[in-house]
């Protein structure tokens, strides 16, 4: 969930006013349209070894995406900050965040 969130997210922040319903309607394809076929290869894999043995492998590939989203995160930022500096988004955030800081609640 909280990936989906964050990309969906992302997708909308850089994307061109123009262009935000064609991108989000890809977005919305790649995640409800491919998600029945994924359910029927995890079906025919659990058929032939098991629940519990796809269920493994099943998490052992989102630990392996995990990694390679890692390891592609930096380079992502250096693409994306720029778009969000022009468009004046990281300077609301830290302001947000300034104004916001943590504070001591009132003692009694």
């Amino acid at each position: 969930m909280q990936q989906m969130a964050s990309s969906n997210t992302i997708l909308q922040t850089i994307v061109d006013d123009s262009k935000r319903g064609r991108v989000m309607s890809f977005y919305a394809m790649a995640f409800q349209g491919v998600a029945p076929f994924g359910s029927l290869i995890a079906g025919a894999v659990a058929a032939r070894i098991g629940a519990p043995h796809t269920l493994m492998i099943g998490g052992a590939l989102c630990i392996a995406g995990a990694a390679l989203f890692a390891l592609q995160l930096p380079a992502m930022r250096k693409l994306i900050r720029p778009i969000y500096i022009e468009r004046g988004i990281i300077p609301q955030v830290a302001t947000a965040v300034a104004s916001s800081a943590l504070r001591q609640p009132a003692e009694e």
